[in-house]
């Protein structure tokens, strides 16, 4: 049976580990299909398509971006191409959006008395620079206990060196991806801050606007895979799921944590690679 891990980060956005590494943790695991979806970037694409053929894994190239601004709610997009030029033109923006944002707060934190050295930093990380990278600098430094902590306290949102996310509404993120041919999931839906009262209307808007799946088994959804699972299969929407690796800390999931409680996994997983498949064709 196919077991699928269809949500993880590399170095390319705030993951720790290479594209490459992953597909080896991905192996380990006796995950047999994977999908790599870095924050609002492709780069890393290549190089883990070159990893999971080197290994035989099954691979589909993804994306996960970043809407409705503080809301932060994301989409995934399957099935996109590395050399597509309106998407690259798209993450270029954002990365240049990501990269003030992160010296606006980086320059807070030093005014508030942080050193760090916010240069190396941004040497260092990838395509899709954030604030886990300030998080990761801060427990370096001594300055918070560990990622969730600097969250708590200094970087997230009302903190004092919080800045806003930039504004980019989902449905236009859903209706990009299917132009340019590929498949639009709605992420974790536990993470999504809104009420059910808001949040039903909004997979309405959503799916006129071109959604095809939800990402049902995530570790933020735990213990609510049955209603998830429901509600996505009465929408007739596919229904996805990963572990959102990141590093293996607190906050995320670890590689082909969700299949154990995934037991339509293979099926589902073939109808994604299916659709990904037929909208290449249209």
């Amino acid at each position: 049976m196919m077991r699928p891990d269809l949500h993880m980060h590399s170095t390319f956005s705030d993951g720790t580990c290479t594209p490459w590494e992953l597909a080896r943790l991905v192996q380990r695991a006796d995950v047999t299909m994977f999908s790599v979806t870095d924050h609002d970037t492709m780069a890393g694409l290549a190089q883990a398509a070159d990893a999971a053929y080197e290994r035989g894994l099954a691979f589909l190239p993804g994306v996960e971006i970043s809407t409705e601004g503080d809301e932060e709610v994301h989409i995934l997009g399957y099935g996109v191409q590395q050399d597509d030029p309106v998407l690259s033109a798209f993450f270029q923006q954002m990365e240049e959006e990501r990269i003030q944002r992160f010296r606006t707060m980086g320059q807070r934190l030093l005014d508030l008395g942080y050193d760090l050295p916010l240069d190396e930093i941004m040497e260092n990380a990838g395509a899709s620079i954030g604030r886990p990278h300030l998080a990761r600098a801060l427990v370096a430094k001594g300055y918070a206990r560990d990622n969730q902590d600097a969250f708590r306290r200094l970087i997230g949102k009302g903190c004092p060196a919080y800045v806003p996310r930039a504004y980019f509404a989902a449905s236009k993120a859903i209706t990009m991806l299917r132009e340019r041919h590929a498949v639009p999931v709605a992420a974790h839906p536990g993470l999504i801050r809104w009420p059910q009262e808001k949040l039903t209307p909004m997979l309405d808007v959503w799916q006129d606007a071109g959604l095809m799946g939800m990402e049902v088994y995530h570790p933020a959804n735990q213990e609510n895979y049955p209603m998830w699972d429901r509600i996505a299969r009465e929408r007739g929407l596919l229904v996805t799921g990963g572990s959102d690796y990141h590093d293996g800390t607190p906050g995320h999931g670890l590689i082909g944590e969700t299949i154990p409680a995934w037991r339509t996994a293979g099926d589902d997983a073939w109808a994604l690679f299916e659709a990904v498949k037929k909208q290449k064709h249209t």
